[in-house]
């Protein structure tokens, strides 16, 4: 699509001199305990390759409730002869997954608890282990109103996995042969859903888990909360970011919560009833926005309760309305779109001072909110999620300075393009992301001698990002575009 030449290129303006803040974002991925990454799975090796290719730092492994075959080991209550622990399934996928991280630090968030220790909770298994199983997180409170049992749990598999092996509730012995180390152990993923924890109950839990865990590896860090999308209660934050609420000696080293921008869900399973293509680059951006409010908030109180916590917004990202289809319908132009959305918040969270960024999630697949996906869970192959997230990876980096930079005139002071300026230790680069579906122009002269564009699209597809020599200071952005500019 060409650059509607009825509208003037877009003026940004970049001040080289102005520094606004030194990056200390890292930015990475994570990946969850998914059946299209057992090693039966006929994608797996090739998305582990494109999982170890991104380099990340940090990367997160999630085991979730959703398949609890694969991510809960004990899947069954202790009985007066045994216990049911059994780390087959979720052994190859952490294994893989540590692999694929060739030793860079990495997170790890083995978030599942097992039904059985929470009343009146049975759900239906059966025994295929890929079976998505959404209510298997039923029932009332923890049977143990004291949380020792869930702690005593949440040892045990860390003991499993850092201690080489833990001693089982019936005295049994139980050996490993792993010595992992992880830069931090996350405590449950989005507990204010499924149980719908209260934060004091959190909070409580969380002391339990670290008093435990910390024992094991003194250089292992703590991520609190791990909020979903949903959350509008700020007493999460308030109650959790207040050292007062805490066990003596219990810090909290970082917070965690999520965002996926969606357009109109009316129908979850199909395509029928929901909002068409062209109104969701409007609806995400606008999500975004809100959502940088929200952060703005969380920083504030956690300024205010507990200044050296890091904040990581580690899931990013957007869906598709066919959340759960079998057969889903998505527009090849999503999967830029998305990247886009990953590429701006991304650069406004940099600008905000969030310590990590985490865009999400790197397998999706029909049923499981398949527009999450950062890799074609049919082939393992990167799509144009993945493309951004590696032109973002291999271009900047924490340490790199963002100046002062600006997008539009007095005419026009809010155009579709995003634009954010950085003093990197190769050189000016100028992240550049349009925000529409349709071709853009700026116009850099302002901000230096653009040298060459390198850019993801919806032109560019599941394909690597185009890298191209400019000629003058005017630069075109397709639709969807997430671009980096080398200045000369």
């Amino acid at each position: 699509m060409s650059a509607n030449n009825a509208l003037p290129p877009i003026p940004v303006r970049v001040d080289w001199d102005d520094v606004t803040r030194v990056s200390r974002t890292t930015l990475t991925t994570h990946a969850w305990a998914a059946p299209p990454l057992r090693r039966s799975s006929p994608i797996s090796e090739r998305a582990f390759a494109a999982l170890r290719d991104l380099r990340a730092d940090k990367a997160r492994f999630l085991s979730f409730w959703t398949h609890p075959h694969l991510g809960v080991p004990a899947l069954h209550a202790p009985t007066e002869t045994g216990t049911s622990w059994d780390f087959a399934h979720l052994d190859p996928l952490l294994a893989d997954f540590m692999t694929a991280a060739e030793g860079r630090p990495v997170v790890a968030n083995l978030a599942a608890i097992p039904s059985w220790m929470f009343q009146d909770s049975a759900p239906e298994l059966g025994t295929d282990p890929d079976a998505t199983i959404w209510d298997y997180e039923q029932g009332g409170p923890p049977r143990d109103e004291s949380l020792t049992e869930i702690a005593d749990y949440f040892e045990r598999i860390a003991r499993w996995y850092i201690d080489g092996g833990f001693t089982d509730e019936r005295g049994r012995r139980h050996v490993s042969d792993h010595d992992y180390r992880f830069a931090y152990w996350e405590v449950l993923c989005e507990p204010d859903v499924g149980h719908a924890w209260e934060p004091a109950a959190y909070t409580r839990l969380y002391d339990l888990v670290v008093q435990r865990l910390r024992g094991l590896d003194p250089d292992m860090r703590f991520v609190g909360l791990s909020l979903s999308p949903i959350t509008r209660n700020a007493d999460y934050f308030w109650h959790f970011l207040d050292p007062a609420n805490h066990a003596p000696g219990i810090s909290v080293d970082a917070v965690s919560h999520h965002f996926y921008a969606s357009p109109a869900l009316g129908n979850a399973v199909g395509t029928e009833g929901n909002a068409p293509f062209d109104t969701w680059p409007a609806t995400f951006f606008a999500q975004a926005d809100g959502f940088l409010d929200k952060v703005e908030l969380v920083e504030s109180i956690k300024r205010r309760l507990s200044p050296h916590t890091e904040t990581h917004i580690n899931e990013i990202g957007s869906f598709a309305p066919d959340v759960m289809a079998a057969e889903p319908d998505i527009p090849e132009e999503y999967w830029a779109l998305g990247g886009a959305v990953i590429a701006y918040l991304w650069s406004r969270l940099a600008d905000l001072g969030i310590e990590l960024v985490g865009a999400a999630e790197f397998l999706g697949y029909p049923t499981v909110i398949p527009g999450v996906s950062l890799v074609d869970w049919k082939t393992g192959e990167p799509n144009a999620r993945y493309r951004v997230l590696q032109l973002l990876l291999d271009q900047f980096g924490p340490g790199d300075r963002l100046v002062t930079t600006s997008a539009g005139s007095e005419l026009a002071p809010e155009p579709p393009v995003h634009a954010q300026g950085f003093q990197t230790g190769s050189g000016r680069r100028i992240l550049l992301v349009n925000r529409s579906t349709e071709s853009v122009t700026v116009d850099l002269a302002d901000a230096g001698r653009p040298e060459r564009v390198t850019v993801v699209d919806t032109g560019t597809g599941d394909g690597p990002a185009r890298t191209s020599v400019t000629e003058g200071s005017v630069v075109v952005l397709g639709p969807c575009a997430t671009a980096v500019v080398a200045l000369a």
